[in-house]
C-alpha cells in the first residue's frame, strides 16, 4: 500500500486527472454493469429498487475513496484554500445543500418512502424514487379526474419539504372521507332517499370498513384525536328550493374514482326503480332572442339552446 502511495505522488498533476476521469468513467461503468445483471435476481417491487439504489451508492462511495487516495498528499496542503472556496460553494450552492438536506430528513424524518402517495404544494402522485436531490412523482389527476394517473413524471427537489406542506395519504391511516352530492326535487321522499343512500354506501364500502375501524384504532391510541364513527353519513340542505343529500363515506385512497363510479351507478338504479318517489332536480333556461335582423342582435340577445343539469 505504501509503495502505491508513493508511485501516486510521484505522479504530475496532469496525470492524475486524466487517471481521475479514466478511473470515474471504469468505475461508474463496472458498476452499471453489475447493476443490470445484478437487480433482475431479486425479482420486482421493493427488493430490486433497494438492489438497485445499494449499487449506486457504493459506486459513489468508490469514487469518493479513489479521489482521495488519488490526491491524499495535494489535500494536506491546500486546507485554507478549501476552507475559502468552500465558504464561496456554500453561497452557490445553497439550494443544492437545501436538497441534501431535505433528503436527510425525508430519510430520518420518515416523511414518506418509495410507493405512498403523497401531495406536494400543488403536485399529488405516487413517489416511484428517492434521490440525494430530486423526489420523482407519477402525477395522478390534474386534467384526469379522480386519482387516475395522468402519465406525468414530476421530479420535485428535497428541498421543498423543509418549507413547504407535505401530504401523505399512505402513512398510518390510508383512508380518507370522501364526498358526493344528491340533488332531488322538493317533492321527493326524503326519508326513502335518506336511507337508499345509507343502503347504498354501506354496501360499497362494506369490503375495508373493518381494515379502516382497525386502522382508526391505532390512531386514536397513538395521537389526540376523537374517535369519531367511521359509517357513512347522510346530511340534507333544502335551502336552495331542492333536496340536497350529502353522503359521506370513508375511502381506500386508491380507489376514489372507482368507489365514486359505483355509488353513483346504484344511486341511478335506484332513483329510475323508486316509481317517481325520488326525482331528479333539474333546472332550465329558455332565452327568447328578439326580433330583426340577426346582425342587429346583441350577442347576449342570441338564442342559446336549453339546458338540464341533473345532479
Amino acid at each position: 500500500m505504501e509503495r502505491l502511495l508513493d508511485h501516486i505522488a510521484a505522479l504530475s498533476l496532469t496525470t492524475r486527472l486524466i487517471y481521475s476521469i479514466v478511473g470515474i468513467v471504469l468505475i461508474r461503468s463496472a458498476f452499471r454493469l453489475l447493476e443490470h445483471t445484478l437487480t433482475p435476481h431479486f425479482g420486482y417491487g421493493d427488493q430490486r429498487y433497494h438492489a438497485r439504489k445499494m449499487v449506486t451508492a457504493t459506486a459513489y462511495i468508490v469514487i469518493f475513496a479513489f479521489i482521495i487516495i488519488l490526491f491524499a498528499d495535494r489535500l494536506k496542503h491546500v486546507g485554507f484554500a478549501v476552507g475559502v472556496i468552500g465558504a464561496g460553494v456554500v453561497v452557490a450552492l445553497q439550494d443544492v445543500i437545501a436538497s441534501l438536506g431535505g433528503f436527510i430528513a425525508i430519510g430520518f424524518s420518515n416523511l414518506y418512502r418509495v410507493g405512498d402517495r403523497i401531495q406536494v404544494n400543488e403536485t399529488r402522485g405516487d413517489v416511484i424514487d428517492v434521490s440525494v436531490m430530486r423526489t420523482t412523482v407519477l402525477e395522478t389527476g390534474n386534467w384526469v379526474s379522480g386519482d387516475l394517473y395522468s402519465g406525468r413524471i414530476v421530479r420535485v427537489p428535497n428541498s421543498v419539504v423543509l418549507k413547504g406542506l407535505i401530504f401523505n395519504y399512505s402513512q398510518g391511516f390510508k383512508f380518507v372521507w370522501d364526498e358526493i352530492t344528491i340533488r332531488l326535487t322538493s317533492v321527493s321522499d326524503h326519508e326513502q332517499a335518506r336511507q337508499m343512500l345509507l343502503r347504498v354506501a354501506k354496501e360499497t364500502v362494506s369490503d375495508y370498513l373493518t381494515e379502516a375501524q382497525d386502522s382508526w384504532k391505532r390512531i386514536v391510541e397513538n395521537y389526540r384525536i376523537q374517535n369519531r364513527p367511521l359509517e357513512p353519513t347522510v346530511t340534507l340542505d333544502a335551502s336552495g328550493g331542492s333536496l340536497d343529500f350529502s353522503l359521506s363515506y370513508l375511502v381506500d385512497y386508491t380507489k376514489r374514482t372507482t368507489v365514486k363510479d359505483q355509488l353513483f351507478t346504484k344511486i341511478v338504479d335506484e332513483i329510475v326503480s323508486s316509481q317517481g318517489r325520488l326525482e331528479w332536480a333539474s333546472s332550465s333556461t329558455t332565452v327568447v332572442a328578439k326580433s330583426g335582423p340577426p346582425d342587429l342582435l346583441a350577442p347576449a340577445d342570441l338564442p342559446s339552446a336549453n339546458s338540464a343539469i341533473a345532479r
